[in-house]
């Protein structure tokens, strides 16, 4: 009778049995040094073409295999954790396979136990308690498998074949994506999870206020960030936070909301299409926070805090943006102004505003507004439209279009054309002129054309100087500027020209604080 043998002639027994088997079953078996690479075979199964693929396209079928050789039936087998590491990280199937023998090193019973799955995540686990215990000498850590609960087969050729066509599926491509997926995602619960512990500095109440209602970022002092899988969590390491400065607070919404703000009865009101939110409920804070691209509302029990959002001056809007902004912010610096709330028509009464805006330029909001304003009105005259962004810098700095706007649209123009002498003109007091001029604005071009009533200019008989405008024409920008102003002379029956080559103009801008 044959005496037991001992663990590492086990061992040896096990190995000369698989390579065996495989050779029998016609599958190539490539062994390597034990616990080297995390695995002892390679077991890679005949290629096979198939109509689907041509014969440079087509991948390997294969397998890692861990074996291990039991004598008894205690049912659990022990592998080192950066063996499993290894193993259970390749791209493709893996496995730990078990012989169950006799002492004397005769096969009983095999098993597979597919690193798949639970399996996959059991070792993932381990790995994240190494992580977080600050494990590096994972060599030193083993870990356990009940090889009972793998797949059974028989210790011959064929048995051994089915047990690794299992996990050896012909779609190998599949199974490809289906492990890197697991090997990305399993152990988060909900998608990946980064979390931090962030030390904020909040300057006074209002800027409390503002951070819980979302109206401005979380500016972190200090921020460590953490990753949570299987419960587990360990400092961040990735790149997702990588650059960012600030973090902008998501609140949940209730739905649109629109906010209407009046100035009597019969001047249009200034409507803002916004998004409502909930803030986090603090004693003395907002009950909601409603918030649009120009302006944030704070909605308090009876009162509301309405604010623009960003740089006032330098930043850009739309045309369609800038009109319901100016309108709304110089009906509110009035102290005249009620504000309206509607969600989903339904609407609180207004809520009156007596003590008026405060902010830069709020003498200017009225001559702002009027700009916007008669340029909108002139593009729908002339039947043309921009969706081009410009800053209240830009208004300021466009003189020409004040005054052609001012010209067309002002009974009382502050526009004034002067000349020391008009040719071909003698003893006239009161004549009338054509103007006409290209202007650009916001990536739009206008030509127009205005009447101009000029009359004798104190005693010298032939200075004039203009005293009234009325507009003639406005349309697209045209090619040929002196042909317009020919034709639309010829069409009024005007004989005196005022070509724009011959105009200086000096502008008195105003003071803004």
């Amino acid at each position: 009778m044959t005496g037991a043998l001992t663990p590492d002639e086990l061992g040896e027994a096990g190995e000369n049995l698989f390579a065996k088997l495989c050779a029998q079953a016609k599958l190539i078996c490539s062994r390597t040094s034990r616990d080297r690479a995390g695995w002892d075979f390679r077991v890679e199964f005949p290629m096979k073409g198939t109509p689907q693929e041509t014969l440079d396209q087509r991948e390997p079928r294969a397998c890692m295999v861990q074996l291990k050789c039991m004598a008894g039936e205690s049912g659990a087998v022990r592998a080192r954790l950066s063996a499993m590491e290894r193993l259970a990280k390749d791209r493709g199937p893996s496995a730990i396979v078990v012989f169950r023998m006799r002492p004397d090193g005769t096969e009983l019973m095999g098993y597979v136990i597919h690193l798949l799955g639970k399996e996959l995540a059991k070792i993932l686990r381990r790995l994240r308690v190494a992580e977080a215990e600050g494990r590096t000498d994972i060599n030193h850590i083993w870990m356990s498998f009940d090889y009972r609960k793998g797949r059974r087969f028989k210790p011959t050729a064929e048995g051994l074949r089915d047990a690794l066509a299992e996990i050896c599926p012909t779609d190998v491509d599949g199974y490809f994506e289906a492990k890197r997926h697991q090997l990305a995602t399993l152990g988060y619960e909900q998608g990946h999870e980064v979390e931090g512990e962030a030390l904020i500095w909040i300057e006074d109440q209002d800027h409390f206020l503002k951070i819980i209602s979302g109206q401005v970022p979380l500016r972190p002092v200090q921020l460590q960030a953490y990753d949570r899988r299987f419960g587990i969590r360990v400092p961040y390491k990735g790149s997702l936070l990588e650059g960012m400065e600030e973090f902008p607070i998501d609140l949940p919404t209730i739905g649109p909301c629109a906010i209407i703000v009046r100035s009597g009865p019969l001047l249009p009101a200034a409507v803002f299409d916004c998004e409502t939110a909930i803030p986090f409920p603090v004693e003395g804070g907002p009950m909601l926070a409603i918030r649009h691209a120009a302006l944030n509302l704070l909605f308090y029990e009876g009162s509301f805090h309405l604010e623009s959002v960003g740089n006032f001056r330098a930043d850009h809007h739309d045309l369609a943006t800038w009109i319901p902004l100016l309108r709304g912010l110089t009906y509110l610096a009035s102290g005249k102004a009620t504000v309206e709330l509607d969600f989903r028509g339904i609407r609180i009464p207004g809520i009156p505003t007596q003590e008026g805006l405060d902010g830069p330029y709020l003498d200017d909001l009225p001559r702002l507004l009027e700009f916007v304003e008669r340029f909108r009105q002139a593009l729908d005259i002339a039947g043309i439209s921009t969706s081009e962004s410009f800053s209240l810098e830009d208004i300021w700095a466009a003189p020409a279009m004040q005054m052609s706007l001012d010209m067309m649209f002002n009974p009382s123009s502050a526009a004034r054309f002067e000349f020391d002498a008009i040719g071909g003109v003698t003893d006239e007091v009161r004549l009338e002129a054509i103007y006409f001029n290209t202007i650009e604005f916001a990536g739009c071009g206008i030509t127009l054309a205005t009447k101009v009533i000029l009359e004798q200019k104190g005693e010298e008989a032939s200075a004039f100087a203009s005293t009234g405008f009325e507009l003639l024409d406005v349309r697209p920008a045209v090619i040929d500027l002196d042909d317009y102003g020919a034709e639309m002379a010829t069409t009024s029956g005007i004989n005196v020209v005022i070509n724009p080559k011959n105009v200086t103009m000096i502008s008195r801008p105003a003071e803004r604080k």
